[in-house]
């Protein structure tokens, strides 16, 4: 039953990447250091241009039973920027979550925004999940206040109803590599 749950959410997770193109992780600008406890990985990239601003996504969705840890990667293109924000509005704008309860402050580490939270997917309410979100702004634009060049946010759930421990957060947090700055 969970493992179906899982598959679901991978599917529905789409907001954060779509429209999604299946890719090559080995050929992303980010990576996830071990792969080792996840039994599904998929990865996409994506890139816009033309009447409005550019920029790449691109994204890492790792799975297992009970498990979900995604990574996305955006870079702006040409002439644009990101401006900085915090982690929880940006989670609220990829409108993952049909709940979110008891956000606080989380360590992360390599200047990762972390916060922990329980949380409830949209296309499965009925599962309570313990979860982080993080995000990382890099790549200072000249000539811009608070503009960036790259922006890297995701998430971690396990259905679990204990908070993730400090030491599975810096763990998964310190999985993440990235070749820019």
């Amino acid at each position: 039953m969970l493992r179906i749950f899982l598959a679901f959410t991978l599917f529905f997770v789409v907001p954060l990447s779509a429209p999604r193109a299946e890719t090559d992780c080995a050929s992303l600008d980010i990576a996830l250091a071990s792969t080792s406890g996840f039994s599904e990985i998929e990865c996409s990239r994506e890139s816009f241009a033309g009447g409005g601003p550019s920029q790449t996504e691109e994204g890492i969705f790792a799975s297992n039973a009970a498990t979900i840890f995604v990574v996305r990667h955006e870079a702006a293109g040409v002439r644009t920027y990101f401006t900085r924000t915090n982690t929880r509005q940006i989670i609220d704008m990829v409108s993952t979550f049909a709940k979110i309860e008891n956000w606080t402050a989380a360590p992360g580490g390599n200047r990762f925004e972390v916060a922990r939270f329980n949380g409830r997917l949209n296309n499965k309410p009925d599962v309570p999940l313990a979860c982080f979100a993080f995000s990382r702004f890099t790549g200072h634009v000249d000539h811009s206040s608070s503009g960036f060049r790259h922006l890297l946010f995701g998430f971690y759930c396990v259905a679990v109803s204990d908070p993730i421990s400090d030491a599975v957060v810096r763990h998964l947090i310190g999985s993440i590599t990235f070749s820019f700055e």
